[in-house]
């Protein structure tokens, strides 16, 4: 089928079935003018908005976005991987037990194609923390917003493919009666050890939130697989599956009467062991990463609810990888590769009403970063843009938007084998135009159309962390976007239901992706063209002491490429079937969760050749408020109820069905039955 058509038939296929899955709105908080937020004129519009993080307050342009948060999950919060999987069109891929590395897709991207930012400072740029969300970090009341497929300008980070993962850092805001103290721990299987701990408080005209949070396991779970040479089953032990991190977070805040300053601090560390595939484990590869980010920002409250705001920051990545014996890859033996990235920026904006239906906003920002790596390349990035964010507001249930940014970048990079330096620009605009609109019964609608751009991350390029590596030969990706939903609520003060359908396709030119190479290793190639359609959908029900909801997500992907063993064939890793359930009920100071996850349809390889088995994964879980000791629970959760460690595929080559361990990557095994027991403390307002 020829791409023009194909690219219709997704768009009208993802379209006409416009999907579910609550369609919220990137909204500024209902804030007074003392605390520096801008908000519409139409009173009755302002009262109808979500609260939105720090990053964006004061944009009015809709978007598809789904929130979680440590306190809101229905599921324990265990880690960042395990609390944004349940979120629509979100799909996380782990490579072992809880603490490995996992990545993170958003409507069918790759991790790198999706872009973060922790309260306004971006994570994501030359650098990809996105990659292994495992290893972002989770404190009391940690909170995620994810922007499905678009984002706003002011974000800086527009022209991902997948959208924006939004971390917002402690707030005051989340306690009551000006302080909130916080403690969390948690031991579990395979010796796992959790700890996060965090205040929260408002003196005078400060405010600050900071928390810190410690983590580590052996990760050394059991799993069944087949000896290839005599089909035996063989029940082994995960081994080199240990980590251990430790980190903290801090944010202040002073209101100086005619604006605001606030201050962020950011640190953490890891060590990783590297286990390798199931049937050629590593004893010795390890991987060690270090962050560091401060940030400062000021706003100036201006007359007629307008707003200035400034931002400087700076961040600093390290990382380490080792494979003395050459497990992972026995062409290099006695690896050692420390690298670097060092990154400083900031950015200006403006937001106000332009005339009484008409809300305008308008970002510069500039960074400038350094990736070195011993023995490697040394590449340095200056990159700058702007955005633009203007609504109309053309009735009282009607409002149409536009937000459009233009971003250049100058690379320049010195390889270890060549003498010359090698250089390379882009310019390119991106950005998308959308409209809401209200239908009597609590409906809405609204649909976004858009084009995005993204240059080759240093990881993809450069990167080096033993079982994903970079090409230099990477070329920018580029991609036509749309989508379309629905959005609806009804019920009173007993019950309320709420949904949301959603469709989505993607025309994507130079898609960036991990493709296998070898046995434990994955290369960032280019896919010359690929498209990308599904449908979001998903559903809540809260009536009293109950609480259920749904998210479901269908995914269809096809290689575009002229490379004939590819072609026509779905990009690996995406699951084209994608559901997860949780229902919890609460009596008194009991609680118990039921949850359930599924998938299935995922190829492992680029020839669409491996499937996958499809699975269905149970948990449970239960807390109890302890009796006299206000502020204190006691929590137990079950991940994988009935222990399911192996799955059955037919070989073609032996015409007969073997058994592999359960996995989202071939050959990288999940853990069977995991248990936590944890204990909650809150002083102050739960």
């Amino acid at each position: 089928m020829p791409p023009a058509r194909t690219l219709k038939l997704a768009l009208l296929g993802a379209l006409a079935a416009s999907s579910t899955a609550r369609l919220s709105h990137a909204d500024p908080q209902k804030t007074s003018a003392k605390e520096g937020e801008l908000n519409r004129d139409d009173r009755e519009d302002r009262e109808d908005r979500e609260e939105i993080d720090v990053t964006v307050r004061g944009s009015a342009l809709t978007s598809f976005v789904s929130k979680t948060s440590v306190h809101e999950s229905a599921r324990e919060a265990i880690d960042t991987a395990a609390l944004v999987s349940e979120l629509p069109s979100v799909h996380v891929r782990r490579l072992g037990a809880e603490g490995a590395v996992a990545t993170l897709s958003v409507r069918g991207s790759a991790s790198t194609q999706v872009g973060a930012v922790l309260a306004g400072i971006p994570l994501t740029s030359a650098a990809d923390p996105s990659l292994d969300v495992g290893a972002l970090p989770l404190w009391p009341g940690a909170t995620f917003r994810v922007y499905r497929g678009f984002a706003p300008a002011s974000l800086g980070t527009s022209g991902y493919l997948g959208g924006v993962l939004s971390i917002e850092a402690p707030s005051p805001a989340l306690g009551a009666g000006g302080g909130r103290t916080e403690w969390w721990t948690a031991a579990g299987s395979f010796g796992s050890l959790k700890l996060r701990a965090g205040d929260l408080r408002t003196v005078g005209p400060v405010s600050y939130g900071a928390g810190v949070f410690a983590s580590r396991s052996d990760g050394d779970f059991s799993f069944e697989a087949e000896d290839p040479r005599t089909g035996d089953r063989l029940l082994r032990d995960r081994q080199n599956a240990r980590f251990v991190t430790v980190g903290a977070i801090g944010r202040g805040a002073v209101d100086l009467g005619w604006g605001s300053a606030g201050l962020l601090l950011f640190a953490d560390a890891r060590r990783q062991g590297l286990p390798g595939p199931a049937l050629f484990p590593t004893s010795l590869s390890a991987l060690e990463t270090s962050r560091i980010v401060g940030g400062l920002d000021l706003t100036v409250r201006l007359p007629e609810a307008r707003a200035l705001k400034s931002a400087i920051w700076a961040r600093r990545e390290g990382s380490m990888f080792e494979d003395p014996l050459g497990e992972l890859d026995p062409t290099r033996r006695g690896a050692h590769v420390e690298s670097a990235i060092e990154a400083l920026g900031g950015s200006i904006g403006w937001r106000g009403s332009v005339l009484p239906p008409v809300m305008a906003g308008l970002v510069v920002d500039a960074r400038a970063e350094r990736f070195s790596s011993q023995g490697g390349a040394d590449a340095t990035r200056l990159s700058g843009g702007a955005g633009l964010e203007v609504t109309w507001k053309a009735a009282s249930f009607a409002s149409i938007a536009a937000s459009g940014r233009v971003d250049a970048r100058l690379d320049r990079t010195r390889l270890a084998f060549s003498p010359e330096p090698i250089e390379a620009s882009d310019f390119a605009p991106s950005g998308y135009v959308s409209g809401s609109f209200k239908l009597p019964g609590a409906l809405e609608i609204a649909a976004h159309a858009g084009a995005l751009f993204r240059p080759p991350s240093f990881f993809e390029l450069f990167g080096d962390r033993g079982t994903l590596l970079g090409d230099a030969s990477l070329r920018p990706e580029r991609a036509l976007s749309a989508d379309l939903g629905v959005r609806g609520a009804a019920g009173d003060s007993g019950a309320e239901v709420s949904y949301e359908l959603v469709g989505f396709a993607t025309l994507a030119t130079d898609l960036i992706a991990f493709v296998p190479l070898g046995l434990a290793t994955f290369r960032a190639r280019n896919v010359e063209r690929a498209s990308v359609a599904g449908l979001e959908a998903s559903a809540e029900l809260r009536a009293r002491g109950l609480r259920t909801s749904v998210s479901y997500t269908l995914l269809v992907t096809e290689n575009l490429s002229p490379e004939p063993l590819s072609q026509g064939r779905p990009l690996p890793g995406r699951p084209v079937h994608d559901l997860a359930y949780d229902a919890s009920y609460s009596l008194g100071p009991l609680r118990v969760r039921y949850g359930l996850d599924a998938l299935a349809g995922t190829t492992v390889d680029a020839e669409g050749t491996r499937i996958l088995p499809a699975r269905v994964l149970h948990s449970a879980g239960a807390s109890v408020d302890i009796p006299f000791i206000h502020g204190l629970r006691a929590s137990i959760e079950v991940q994988n109820l009935f222990h399911l460690r192996t799955l059955y595929v037919t070989s073609p080559l032996r015409n007969a069905r073997v058994a592999m361990p359960v996995s989202d990557f071939l050959g990288f095994p999940l853990p069977g039955r995991t248990a936590w027991l944890s204990v909650h403390y809150v002083a102050g307002s739960r």
